[in-house]
């Protein structure tokens, strides 16, 4: 029983650990704020995050939602805006539907001059899967 309970409570701490991190502007890399601050320089609200060594970015710009991830480096990896669920392709919109799961919100992403679409998901956990615009998955993974 000690060994069950011990797993679990590794595996939860291990599951913790992954998950990404809140971070203070002071502890962003310079090279990262200050290629953001060029990219985007009416941000506001800017929330920073790190996993897996990438610096994630939530941030507004004229009342509009926005994300853009970097690597330390400093260069940029992902950039993407808030959309309306009018704005997905059809092909999305009809794979959420066959999902069975409720769309909560959807951002349009771009990354490596690829657009996606990262849809969040309502459910029991709240999912977040990346679609591709002819409606494929290209990364599934529970809301951290």
């Amino acid at each position: 029983m000690k060994k069950i309970l011990f797993a679990i409570l590794l595996s939860a701490g291990l599951m913790r650990g992954a998950s990404a991190q809140e971070t203070k502007a002071s502890d962003v890399p310079a090279a990262v704020k200050t290629n953001f601050k060029t990219a985007f320089p009416n941000a506001k609200d800017v929330d920073w995050k790190t996993k897996e060594g990438k610096y994630k970015a939530k941030f507004e710009v004229d009342g509009t939602d926005y994300m853009a991830s970097y690597g330390a480096d400093g260069k940029i990896l992902s950039k993407g805006l808030k959309i309306r669920r009018s704005e997905l392709p059809t092909p999305v919109t009809d794979a959420v539907k066959n999902s069975g799961k409720t769309i909560d919100n959807v951002y349009r992403i771009d990354k490596n001059g690829s657009t996606y679409y990262l849809v969040k998901l309502e459910g029991d956990q709240d999912t977040k899967v990346i679609y591709t615009p002819d409606g494929q998955i290209a990364k599934e993974k529970l809301d951290e």
